[in-house]
């Protein structure tokens, strides 16, 4: 995945927060107990990003996998992007075969 790819993905902590929800957990609680700081609680509360330990301290925490925490939005035309890298490979793979 390119750098410019990457900028268009964007991720979502609603379903960390919806987990603290369901389960009774206030936010000062879960902090303090998955040894997160305020700084990097409220760039999750904003969908920034943070680090992959950050990530794995909260799924220790919770003893989940990541997808349970967060989620990947891609950009809109992100299936129109796989079909072109699709056939972009597709038309390599011809290319190749005919050289042969």
């Amino acid at each position: 995945m390119t750098l410019e790819a990457y900028k268009k993905m964007r991720i979502e902590y609603t379903r960390l927060f919806n987990k603290l929800k369901s389960e009774n957990i206030k936010q000062k609680d879960f902090k303090e107990q998955a040894n997160i700081n305020s700084n990097t609680l409220n760039k999750l509360l904003h969908n920034e990003n943070v680090t992959l330990e950050i990530i794995c301290r909260i799924c220790d925490y919770f003893r989940c996998m990541p997808d349970e925490i967060m989620e990947f939005i891609p950009e809109e035309n992100y299936p129109e992007d796989i079909k072109a890298k699709q056939q972009a490979k597709q038309d390599l793979y011809t290319q190749s075969m005919v050289q042969v």
